[in-house]
């Protein structure tokens, strides 16, 4: 199936990877983009998400990169705020955001 998302954005919290490969957020947010979204990469680690952001263009669809800490209010709207005024709306929120103690 394509294009089951064209017209729509998506913001992605999450949206990186904390290690090589792939993580969920980064599977998710190229996902929405292969169906037609346009994606708000966001990502604690600002180069996390501009790599996520790079696989989507590099595809040929629309994404920009953001950071945010989401244990922060301030940081979560003003990444909102960024994808508002990137694309006019958010029509998909999707919240992955984890974090692992080793040890």
């Amino acid at each position: 199936m394509v294009d089951r998302l064209r017209g729509k954005s998506a913001i992605v919290f999450g949206a990186g990877s904390s290690g090589p490969g792939w993580g969920n957020g980064k599977a998710a947010a190229v996902a929405f983009a292969r169906e037609g979204a346009r994606v708000a990469c966001v990502d604690l680690a600002a180069a996390a998400a501009a790599e996520t952001a790079a696989i989507i263009r590099d595809e040929g669809n629309q994404a920009i990169a953001l950071s945010a800490d989401v244990t922060n209010l301030a940081s979560v709207e003003l990444a909102a705020a960024a994808a508002m005024e990137a694309f006019g709306a958010i029509d998909i929120l999707h919240n992955n955001v984890g974090v692992t103690h080793m040890g």
